[in-house]
């Protein structure tokens, strides 16, 4: 098995589709993976990056809180119930929070905890402040491997040697074996030592909107 850590803010839209790929290729690769937290909030200082166009601010600003507080929540499951416990709750936020129009974007996270098999109980960590020393630390680790101040999704893959990315970002991600062998690519890129950047023009624009990682 390889481990591998994947570090996301639950309000990039990149993230999601990022995760769902990887959850596919997972089983097929043998990777164990983790959702490991990245704060957009955190990074950001609590403000919109000034590239972000004003038209675009406060939505991103209420993203990046609401992505801030789940991962408090997240923390906590980690604590209490162990990556399994993180996966689901990840997937049954995702399904609703990205499924489109307003309401999903807010979505109850006790709601979500109950629908996951969780303790409704661990929402009172949203607002927990303690729970940030754990996602900054994450955060640092996500930065030895896609660079200060790295964008989500960031992966980390815990092979020998071990190496990461910042990325991939695709909409749609690709399933089948598509999407094994965009995998397979990625892994020969990121392997080699002296690789760093590898860009093209968007193609099309995921229908959740301006991306806030």
């Amino acid at each position: 098995m390889t481990d591998v850590d994947v570090f996301v803010d639950p309000s990039c839209s990149w993230s999601w589709t990022t995760s769902r790929w990887i959850k596919e290729v997972a089983p097929q690769r043998d990777l164990r993976v983790r959702w490991r937290s990245y704060s957009c909030e955190i990074r950001d200082d609590y403000a919109p990056p000034p590239a972000v166009a004003e038209r675009f601010r406060a939505r991103v600003a209420y993203a990046h809180a609401v992505g801030h507080r789940m991962l408090r929540i997240f923390e906590a499951t980690r604590a209490r119930s162990g990556e399994d416990g993180v996966d689901a709750l990840y997937a049954e936020w995702g399904s609703r929070y990205f499924a489109g129009g307003p309401a999903s974007k807010h979505t109850p996270f006790a709601d979500c905890l109950r629908s996951s098999g969780l303790d409704p109980e661990l929402v009172e960590a949203a607002d927990d402040e303690a729970w940030d020393a754990a996602i900054i630390a994450a955060m640092e680790l996500a930065h030895v491997f896609g660079g200060p101040r790295t964008q989500t999704p960031t992966v980390a893959v815990h092979s020998d040697p071990p190496h990461g990315f910042r990325g991939p970002l695709m909409s749609p991600a690709p399933t089948g074996e598509a999407a094994l062998r965009l995998w397979d690519a990625i892994m020969v890129v990121s392997a080699e030592p002296g690789f760093f950047e590898l860009t093209r023009p968007r193609p099309n624009v995921p229908a959740t909107g301006h991306p806030t990682g």
